[in-house]
Order: structure tokens, then sequence, then C-alpha cells
């Protein structure tokens, strides 16, 4: 028997926190009388900033470390997974890993009746299950309340979750390490009796936000993924076409490189309140993804099939609660803001601040604290310049 477990993370900002859920898998499932490894398919490129990465632990009863290690190490990727772990809620919504191809589930590795994808997320099973794709057999939906973690690459946020992670594998899926064990590591580690409560605490309540997801429940894939051509489908001689570029004003406009989209990779989105724009440019200069298009009134789309969620947009625009990040998973399309400003403005403008909320989320000056919420204000509607 192997039991697999997968750690979905963001590239960089949750790298370490990964790292450690899965080398300390081991540690636990060591002390258990049981044969584990881990490892990690991606490493830490700046470009891979954001992108969904993964961690691997495995973990036997009866192999020898070098039958389990010939089993599960020579691989990219994993065929199946137990456990699936995912340290960012806004993944659900859809991957697309480095050094693999087109937008998947992050269920796709859930093919076996009863396997568990154990969610770090303050959204309920409804919210999330639609965005997540459907199987053709009942899974397990677990959650464990927090914020997705974004410490950095060289710094911890200590807010408990990694604690958390391994309380909540512990309770999905005893097989691969038990809560005591937990406990007991986590004690001998750290020396720090909260820890220790912190897994038996997330432990206690995954066993009660533990839900079975039937069969029909979920959405259908709405992505297509690439077909690769076969090594014997390849003709003689090679032809690279050019990327096709768009200059034009409006939505989609910007000469970006259209085969190289990032939308997977944000956990928030910039809203924009098109009224209170003086239309100063800077979110159009300043963007490193060139997400903003001009257009013929002189405001500025968003294609969200290319944001990152880098949040600079909101940070240098100079009119208050114009731009503002919000939660990702409260959107369930990629669709043009500036069309549907201009087909209402009054209904696009109540519906921008529905989605705002009374939390805005900003990057503390120093690094590795995650993110800081404060309280927005409501800004009336302004009519449109000429």
């Amino acid at each position: 028997m192997i039991k697999r477990v997968e750690v979905n993370y963001r590239g960089i900002t949750q790298k370490n926190l990964a790292k450690k859920i899965g080398s300390d898998l081991v540690f636990i499932a060591s002390r258990m009388g049981r044969t584990a490894f881990s490892n990690g398919r991606y490493s830490d490129a700046p470009e891979r900033d954001g992108i969904p990465c993964k961690y691997f632990t495995f973990v036997t009863h009866d192999l020898e470390e070098e039958e389990l290690e010939a089993e599960c190490g020579a691989k990219l990727d994993i065929d199946s997974a137990d456990i699936s772990v995912v340290l960012d809620d806004t993944m659900c919504k859809g991957v697309e890993p480095w050094g693999w191809h087109g937008i998947r589930p992050i269920n796709e590795k859930i093919v076996e009746e009863g396997a568990c994808l154990l969610v770090v997320s303050r959204h309920s099973h409804d919210d999330l299950l639609q965005h997540i794709g459907h199987k053709p057999f009942s899974w397990r939906l677990a959650i464990i309340d927090g914020d997705a973690n974004m410490a950095g690459l060289w710094v911890n946020k200590d807010d408990l979750c990694y604690e958390k992670v391994l309380g909540g594998i512990a309770a999905v899926d005893p097989d691969v390490v038990g809560i005591e064990a937990v406990e007991a590591f986590l004690l001998e580690r750290t020396k720090d009796p909260k820890r220790a409560q912190a897994a038996r605490d997330a432990y206690n309540q995954v066993l009660q936000k533990t839900r079975v997801v039937n069969s029909e429940e979920g959405i259908a894939w709405p992505y297509e993924n690439p077909v690769l051509p076969k090594w014997h489908e390849f003709n003689e001689g090679v032809a690279v076409r050019a990327i096709e570029r768009h200059f034009e004003v409006g939505p989609r406009g910007q000469s970006r490189n259209l085969t190289f989209k990032r939308g997977t990779t944000k956990s928030l989105r910039p809203m924009v309140r098109f009224d209170l724009c003086i239309k100063c440019t800077l979110c159009w200069l300043e963007c490193p993804d060139e997400c903003f298009d001009p257009t013929s009134d002189g405001l500025y789309d968003i294609a969200y099939d290319y944001c990152t969620g880098c949040g600079k947009c909101a940070a240098v625009c100079p009119v208050k609660e114009c731009i503002v990040m919000v939660d990702e998973l409260k959107f369930l399309d990629y669709s043009s803001p500036w069309e549907a400003y201009n087909k209402d403005k009054m209904g696009y403008t109540e519906w921008v601040e529905e989605k705002k909320g009374k939390d805005r989320y900003f990057y503390p000056h120093v690094t590795g604290k995650g993110f800081e919420m404060r309280e927005g204000t409501k800004v009336p509607f302004k009519e449109v310049r000429k």
C-alpha cells in the first residue's frame, strides 16, 4: 500500500511552507514505523512567482525504502493522490502548473472513491464547488479555516498554517500519519504546546468539515487541455509561427503574447471603479504583465486572463477606491469589466461595491506578514466625465 499526498502551493510565496509540510510528514510517518519520502518538482526562479506548483509525500506500511522510491520517485507528476492539499483556495478555479500544459482542475489527481481534497479556506464547501470540476464518482472535500499564507520564500509568516495542515491530513487519512504522532513531533521539535494544540484543533475541525461530494456536484470543466503531438506525428522540417499580436484600442487590444496566459496565478484580482478614474495612465504604465487595454474613451480595460494579481495597479492608483484588490474566488469568469461598465454604468458600479465588501487587502512594509486587512470606504457614484 502506498499513500500519495500532493501539496499544491504558489511558487515563491508558499514554497517554504509546502516543503516543510511535505518533509515533516516523512519524519512523522517514520516515527510511526512507516516508510516515507518526499520531493518537489519545481524550484524558485523569479518568473514562477504565483504559479501553481506541487510538493509530494509518499507513505507506505509494507514496502522498503528502495521499493517505495523506485515506485514513486522518477515521475514529473503523480498519477493519483489520496490527499490533495490546497494552500491557496483560489487554485480551486484551476491550475496551469509549471512544466505541464493546459488549465487543469484542482482535483484532477483525485481519481479514487473516497480520496480527499483538503483546502485552507474561509469559504464554504458550496462556494468552492462553484469552481471545482465534477468527478464520475464520489470524493471528499475538507476545509481548514484559514487564509492563504503568502509568507514569501525566505521569510516565515507564523500563523500556525503548517501545524493545522498536518492535523488536517491526520484527520482525513490516518494511514498517512496519526494525530498523536503529529502532536508528539511538534512538541519535541518546537517545545511549544500551542503548536501541538493547533494541530489537534485543526484535526477536530476537519472531522466536522469534511463532506462527501457526489458525482453530480461541481462544474463541467470549461477548459480543453492541449493535445501534444506524438513523436511519430512530427513531419520533416520545423516551422515556428510568429506570435500573433493585437494593437487595436479596446478590450484585448494590447500587444501581448496571447499564448502566455497567467490568470491562474492570482489570489486577488483588481476591480476598477471607472467612474472614479482620472485617466492618469499609471495602471497601464506600471502593470508588469500588460493587462490594461486602452479604450476609445480614455479608460483602461483589464484582461484578467493575463493578470497575476500582483496588486501594483492598486498600489500606484492615486484615486482612493478606484482600483481595489478583491478575492479571486468571488468571480466565475474573466469577462471584460469595461464592456460591463458601458452596458450599465450604475449597475456595474453597484456590482463592484458588492464584490469589494468592507475589507481591503494591503501588503505591510515588513515582508513575511502576509496580507493586512483594513476597512474600506464606499465612495458614491460619480457622473461620467466628458
